[in-house]
């Protein structure tokens, strides 16, 4: 007989009250479409009780994000958590239903161009729904070499702006050369989520690449239209989607025996390599932009047992 998957107790009627206030409309919209559509009882309550526990993390983990601003990157987030609290495959794949059933409406109607669960890969039965990559610093010391040895000046800038300025790819989509201070290494008025603006700091490494990224479409004649990071369909009003640069990451993983190299990936590993190497959970959190540490340490840190490991051999009994 099949193991029973742990279920997830989410509700609470208090916080849902205070759910961001689109994700409500929304959600009371979708209510009457589900309700002439002809669905049982059962099945609208199944949607609706996945729905608000979706909102719930949002609330308590990315600042009670809308479901219009939430990325791809944001709701793997969410499942990952949920397979770390122990859901299996088959109740992975019906809390994904729901949500995806959620964007389809929105799509019907028109309130948005695409749905950021397309670009996320269902799972099939005995795999795990997403693998969380935390990159070592030799994967690190690889991938620089791999890069190197491509000379695709634009995917060395995107690999190395996104590990070390730890920005969500949304963020990393809309980045425009205006926003750059390459002398203080430095990105302002990066929106983020709840219309946040904060500031990131880019490594001496990621400035060169970026230099080399100015020189190179200087030399060839290349209109960015103003955007960091383009392809052939940009122009001045329409920055490059997030999922190209899904793409790009997965072939950078494919470059470094990491197939499940994900953007929002470059974030943890990052955030970890740093921890790792001394830096307080404090100030990772600030480079993290997280409201306090709790998040930090809860989902984007992978402990270090090496120390442990250490201390056990040393140990005789």
């Amino acid at each position: 007989m099949a193991e029973r998957s742990k279920r997830i107790k989410m509700h609470d009627e208090e916080k849902l009250k205070n759910i961001n206030p689109e994700t409500l409309k929304l959600f009371q919209k979708y209510q009457v479409d589900m309700s002439i559509r002809d669905l049982s009882q059962n099945s609208i309550d199944a949607y609706n009780s996945d729905l608000k526990q979706w909102f719930i993390f949002m609330h308590d983990n990315q600042f009670n994000l809308s479901v219009l601003d939430a990325t791809e990157d944001d709701i793997t987030e969410y499942y990952y958590w949920r397979k770390q609290q122990g859901n299996n495959v088959n109740r992975q794949k019906r809390v994904m239903s729901s949500i995806s059933a959620f964007y389809k409406f929105l799509r019907k109607k028109k309130i948005i161009k695409e749905s950021p669960v397309e670009f996320i890969d269902r799972p099939k039965s005995g795999q795990p729904i997403a693998v969380q990559t935390y990159l070592t610093k030799e994967q690190v010391q690889l991938m620089r070499e791999k890069l190197d040895e491509f000379k695709d000046i634009q995917l060395q800038a995107y690999a190395f702006l996104s590990l070390t300025t730890m920005a969500r790819v949304h963020a990393i989509a809309n980045l425009k050369w205006g926003q750059v201070d390459l002398e203080e290494r430095i990105c302002s008025n990066v929106l983020e989520k709840e219309g946040k603006l904060v500031e990131l700091s880019f490594s001496v490494e990621t400035k060169e690449y970026l230099e080399k990224l100015i020189a190179y479409r200087n030399e060839n004649g290349i209109n960015d239209y103003g955007w960091l990071f383009i392809t052939p369909y940009v122009r001045e009003d329409k920055p490059i989607q997030d999922g190209t640069l899904n793409e790009w990451c997965k072939k950078i993983g494919n470059m470094i025996g990491v197939p499940t190299l994900h953007p929002h990936d470059y974030r943890h590993s990052y955030a970890t390599l740093l921890k790792n190497a001394g830096v307080s959970l404090e100030d990772v959190s600030t480079m993290l932009n997280h409201s306090g540490v709790d998040v930090t340490r809860k989902f984007y840190i992978k402990n270090d047992t090496s120390k442990v490991r250490e201390l056990k051999d040393n140990v005789v009994i």
